[in-house]
């Protein structure tokens, strides 16, 4: 399988995962925010957090309906060896506190492995070290899913968990801004 198969595959789950979740509210951040992930997280910033030369962001249409609309962007480094993900959630109706919309994400600890909390500047995040990915709230109505540099590797040595889990946290911190 290629890695860009595989990425595909696990943004497709996690955006499953991600969008049976229910809502927050239309809060701080635009309406427009999780439209275009490539867009809001634009590849020069995601050279930046992630430490890697993007030579390409591609995204997917957004997922979109009248409660919740959901993106993705793939970023490929220059030298053709990293490959990362992130996925924007945002909720276009109120309801969900950002507990409810974490227990979303961790409620199939089968497939997704336990979570551990993450310390971050608001909101929770939790990493899920199974998969690799870390899912941080910042607000009720808005979620951030990365698949960092290094979280699945082919004909490569294993990146270590906690590099791939401190890129991690360096990317959503640097979405949010």
């Amino acid at each position: 399988m290629t890695i860009d198969l595989r990425r595909s595959l696990c943004a497709l789950a996690l955006t499953g995962f991600v969008a049976a979740c229910g809502g927050g509210g239309a809060g701080g951040k635009s309406a427009e925010w999780a439209v275009d992930a490539c867009k809001t997280f634009p590849a020069e910033a995601a050279s930046k957090a992630a430490g890697v030369a993007v030579a390409k962001a591609e995204g997917s249409a957004a997922t979109s309906n009248e409660q919740v609309t959901v993106s993705n962007c793939t970023y490929s480094s220059a030298d053709g060896k990293d490959n990362f993900g992130v996925l924007l959630r945002q909720d276009k109706v109120s309801g969900q506190t950002v507990d409810q919309q974490l227990a979303g994400v961790t409620s199939q600890p089968d497939v997704t492995g336990p979570g551990e909390p993450v310390a971050m500047p608001k909101g929770k995040a939790v990493w899920m070290a199974k998969m690799r990915t870390l899912s941080y709230v910042p607000e009720g109505e808005r979620m951030i899913v990365v698949t960092p540099p290094g979280a699945i590797t082919f004909g490569q040595a294993p990146v270590p968990e906690a590099e791939v889990k401190a890129k991690a946290i360096a990317i959503a911190n640097a979405i949010e801004g």
